[in-house]
């Protein structure tokens, strides 16, 4: 389920999400990804019950940043280059995290920063600002203030909700950073809650909410997880994959991968590392066009720890009607989308 308040344009990464590559034709990958994921670090204050941090033992570390200069001035010579500040960690406990945001920018290069949003700050929020961050999308889970903190171990949902009021009065009229929300559901979540009333509250606040199907495969080898599987509802119909098509994977010590499924930093998943290898290089590499040849075009999956687990495909986009025409306060419409859901999963 997806919605704008002002419409699928003003997004700014719908040249990204509107292009033939999209989720349509991923195939040849061209000569450069579509998005680079990086990972300002791996640290973070909360322990998620889905999250695959609980599974590894890599070291905590944060981004040096004059390793990822030579990265930013590479994506700088490429026309609509878009970076992403995610991993698996909170991006905005990088100490020097109004840096590193101010780098991306100087270099003309399109950034988005995915955060758990209870680390921001006035101050950092007003730095985004000034830098006219492209996108700060918040992570939610549930529908809930119940549901969030339960899948959220550790979080206070009150003191999200201020944080993201907080962004979005300072913010004001402004267009950037455009706000954006982001929460998955469990299907006991889905049947207990009204993501109709989810979406239209958020609505008010954000540009962009979206609702999703949390996924818990990552994680099923947690004894904490395994009551909670039968709760989910994600497709686990095996799908080719669409991240090796689309997007490079940079740890916050310069590893490159195929894709940022990986928590644990294994060697299998690696490419190279940003000291001695570029983008393009990895991008281009046979290590890469033989990963897109077993998980891309083939349903080899089960060669590869971390894709053995993956059941990302993009049948959700089936079962959660895609709503971007549609204006937040389209009750009809918001209905009988989730009526479809809900039939859909029981």
């Amino acid at each position: 389920m997806l919605t704008y308040r002002h419409g699928p344009l003003s997004d700014p990464f719908h040249y990204i999400f509107s292009s033939d590559r999209w989720l349509k034709s991923y195939d040849p990958p061209g000569s450069r990804p579509i998005w680079v994921n990086l990972e300002p670090t791996n640290v973070c204050q909360l322990d998620c019950l889905f999250c695959s941090r609980q599974l590894s033992q890599r070291p905590l570390g944060y981004l040096d940043l004059d390793l990822v200069e030579g990265l930013f001035e590479e994506m700088a010579k490429w026309p609509g280059a878009a970076l992403r500040l995610t991993g698996w960690g909170e991006p905005l406990l990088h100490p020097r995290i109004g840096r590193l945001v101010e780098m991306v920018k100087t270099k003309g290069v399109k950034i988005k920063i995915y955060t758990n949003g209870l680390a921001l700050t006035p101050e950092l929020m007003k730095l985004f600002i000034d830098l006219e961050v492209d996108d700060l999308q918040f992570s939610l889970q549930g529908l809930t203030p119940e549901q969030y903190e339960q899948n959220r171990v550790k979080a206070s949902f009150s003191v999200l909700k201020e944080k993201i009021l907080m962004a979005s009065n300072l913010r004001g009229d402004r267009p950037r950073p455009f706000l954006s929300l982001l929460t998955s559901v469990l299907a006991d979540e889905l049947a207990e809650a009204d993501p109709i009333a989810f979406t239209q509250e958020w609505s008010r606040v954000v540009d962009k909410v979206a609702v999703d199907l949390t996924n818990l495969n990552f994680v099923s080898q947690s004894p904490r997880l395994k009551p909670h599987l039968a709760r989910q509802s994600a497709n686990l119909t095996r799908g080719l994959c669409v991240d090796v098509f689309l997007a490079l994977e940079v740890k916050y010590d310069g590893s490159i991968q195929y894709c940022g499924q990986d928590a644990q930093g294994l060697a299998e998943h690696t490419i190279g590392n940003l000291k001695d290898m570029s983008l393009a290089a990895a991008w281009l590499s046979p290590a890469m066009e033989a990963k897109r040849a077993s998980v891309g075009r083939s349903l080899g999956h089960e060669r590869f720890a971390v894709c053995r687990n993956c059941y990302h495909n993009t049948t959700k986009y089936e079962l959660f009607k895609d709503l971007a025409n549609q204006k937040a306060d389209n009750v009809d419409n918001l209905k009988r989308a989730q009526s479809e859901i809900v039939e859909e999963l029981q």
